[in-house]
């Protein structure tokens, strides 16, 4: 003898529907909110580090800047120190973008501009110019006599 228990079945309502497309439909749909913009992150993420960086080698140029006599040797000193700045494949270069030698006020200001390439290139953004300044107090000028 066969037992059949009706209460246990799962039974289709008339006009029910199966949630197995609308299921599919939603997972594809996030995932083409999802994947750009964790692409956006890993950008995002490549320009906050590339800018620091940026900030840095300003700080390191403008210290060797601030060491020369003049304004043409402190162009070259800091033109000297971001040559060995190391390029990666995310920087494609740095420059010395301004020199302000003051003498009046006693300071050195040293201005770079860094080429960024985006690690995941986006229709609107594949490339990126970062700028950075730097502020340093002259030390090479003589002591009045």
């Amino acid at each position: 003898m066969i037992k059949c228990n009706f209460n246990k079945l799962k039974l289709r309502k008339a006009g029910g529907r199966d949630n197995s497309g609308q299921t599919l439909i939603e997972a594809l749909a996030g995932f083409i909110v999802i994947i750009p913009l964790g692409l956006m992150a890993v950008n995002l993420v490549a320009v906050v580090s590339t800018s620091q960086s940026n900030e840095q080698w300003a700080e390191l140029a403008a210290r060797a800047a601030a060491a020369q006599a003049n304004e043409q040797n402190a162009r070259k000193a800091a033109e000297n120190s971001l040559a060995r700045a190391k390029l990666s494949s995310i920087i494609k270069s740095v420059t010395v973008s301004k020199v302000d030698y003051d003498l009046a006020r006693g300071q050195v200001t040293i201005g770079t501009t860094m080429q960024v390439a985006m690690p995941v290139p986006m229709p609107f953004l594949s490339e990126l110019e970062c700028h950075a300044a730097s502020i340093q107090p002259i030390v090479a000028t003589p002591a009045p006599i």
